[in-house]
């Protein structure tokens, strides 16, 4: 390892244009890259099941039979709905025997949805008051 540093930097000193071959830019992502992840995300989370799925496991593991119990459906809508998740590194989960315990992989989309939390209780979403949200999901878990 030593050689190949000092083997480096002597070819650094003879051409200094490679300084910035040695210095290659971060793994920051562009503008529209960003953008793009967070339009996935959001999307992912646009279905009213994965969003309280997501708000759900944010606060701890689960399994599909609990998440049924809070967040309705059936459990073969809800494993789509897991699956979904887990292919967008959103949530991940452990095998324990039988059990699949998912939690919220990403921190992230955990402080996404605490900012939305604060929001919401605040009434300050946009165009929306809270009588209407959950009415809406009064409506969309009947």
């Amino acid at each position: 390892m030593r050689s190949y540093v000092r083997k480096r930097l002597a070819e650094i000193k003879a051409d200094p244009s490679l300084i910035r071959q040695t210095r290659p830019k971060t793994a920051e992502l562009s503008r529209a890259e960003n953008v793009t992840m967070a339009a996935t995300i959001l999307d992912a989370m646009g279905h009213h099941r994965r969003l309280l799925t997501v708000i759900y496991l944010s606060e701890g593991e689960m399994t599909v039979t609990d998440l049924v119990s809070k967040v309705g459906g059936s459990p073969a809508s809800l494993s789509h709905h897991l699956k979904e998740l887990t292919e967008l590194g959103i949530i991940e989960f452990r095998s324990e025997g039988p059990w699949r315990f998912y939690s919220c992989a990403s921190a992230t989309v955990k402080a996404v949805i605490e900012k939305l939390d604060r929001l919401a209780l605040a009434d300050k979403l946009p165009g929306l008051s809270m009588s209407v949200v959950a009415q809406d999901l009064d409506a969309g878990m009947s």
